[in-house]
């Protein structure tokens, strides 16, 4: 098995947490669509700056795979320095620019204290998260070098590290989207997307650290498939997690449709705002579905424990469907940007 999974988390708008202020006159919502289009702006620039990380994150298992080719012997040394050299250049410059980035990200200018809290988390968290990549960046180092010493009890060392970086690295996203979810209530289908995403990204933790117990403890010569006890432990709570992770979407799935059935008057104070809230419905609805794939791709991995005969394809299954994961975030983040606009003009209409 490759050394590194792909992480991502995503910061979803809590929309849906104040949508009871749209039904208020226009006039005395003036504060609200301000600090809307500021924590929109926020928004643009703090999750674009975390996916830049997350990218930097992804592309340093390219250097982990040049790192298991050395030790396979399907590349010589000097050719694997030299790719090495040229991809550690890359990486290193987009860490540093998104570091510039993030001292100068954008801090809203509020009205309210509405927003606050979400702001003050997630600096927080941008802040853990980059020391996180700052970590990974350095264990990618170190295992690439002990990879040219064939020194398998070194590699091994370095190998736990990585794995264990990665695990912080979703341990710490839950963390943020447990806050999230502690903001809003269960009949919120943002809740019960938040706690999929929780869920799901906790089996990765057991399986990651099932794959880790396998390092930890020695081969059983002749046996073959052998299941150290704590990976079958692992493995088996990893199940358990997945199983909530699929009961949160079907419950956020039934629960969208009966808060869309509930605020469907909020958002006919317009035509503009009829169409939004059609977006936002049918954004949540595609992010349930992407969440039930990504939990189908973890089955298999989990299923064929402790083979790894389809994590090569499953992995580009799983890019692919995180992809669209932090695709359909941006489109709800553009639609606060709408919401912000449309407000403002009938505030400035009726004044």
């Amino acid at each position: 098995m490759k050394f590194r999974y792909r992480v991502s988390a995503i910061l979803l708008i809590c929309f849906l947490s104040f949508s009871n202020n749209l039904t208020a006159a226009p006039s005395g919502s003036t504060d609200l669509f301000h600090d809307l289009k500021e924590y929109t702006r926020y928004l643009e620039s703090s999750t674009g700056l975390y996916n830049e990380l997350t990218e930097i994150f992804t592309q340093t298992s390219a250097i982990d795979d040049l790192s298991q080719a050395v030790l396979m012997e399907t590349i010589g040394e000097e050719n694997a320095l030299q790719k090495k050299r040229q991809m550690s250049v890359v990486i290193e410059g987009k860490f540093k620019t998104a570091n510039t980035k993030l001292d100068a990200l954008y801090q809203p200018d509020f009205k309210t204290e509405r927003f606050q809290p979400q702001v003050k988390e997630f600096n927080e968290y941008l802040k853990e998260y980059t020391a996180t990549i700052r970590q990974s960046l350095d264990d990618t180092n170190n295992l690439f070098d002990a990879s040219l010493t064939r020194d398998l009890s070194v590699v091994n060392q370095f190998d736990l590290r990585s794995r264990r970086t990665i695990v912080r690295a979703l341990e710490g996203e839950n963390q943020l989207l447990k806050l999230r979810m502690g903001q809003l209530e269960q009949n919120n289908p943002s809740y019960h997307l938040f706690k999929s995403i929780v869920h799901s990204n906790q089996s990765l933790v057991y399986l990651i650290k099932a794959r880790i117990s396998e390092m930890e403890k020695p081969e059983v010569t002749g046996v073959s498939n052998y299941v150290p006890e704590n990976g079958a432990s692992f493995v088996k709570i990893a199940n358990i997690e997945l199983s909530s992770s699929k009961r949160a979407v079907e419950k956020g799935t039934d629960t969208l449709k009966n808060w869309a059935q509930a605020n469907k008057y909020k958002f006919s104070i317009s035509e503009g705002f009829k169409n939004i809230f059609q977006s936002l419905i049918l954004s949540f609805d595609n992010s349930f579905h992407v969440e039930l794939k990504i939990n189908n791709a973890f089955q298999t991995l989990l299923s064929e424990y402790p083979g790894d005969q389809s994590f090569d394809q499953v992995n580009v299954q799983i890019d692919t469907l995180i992809d669209k994961r932090m695709s359909l975030q941006s489109d709800r983040i553009q639609l606060v940007a709408e919401i912000s606009n449309l407000g403002k003009a009938m505030s400035s209409s009726e004044q």
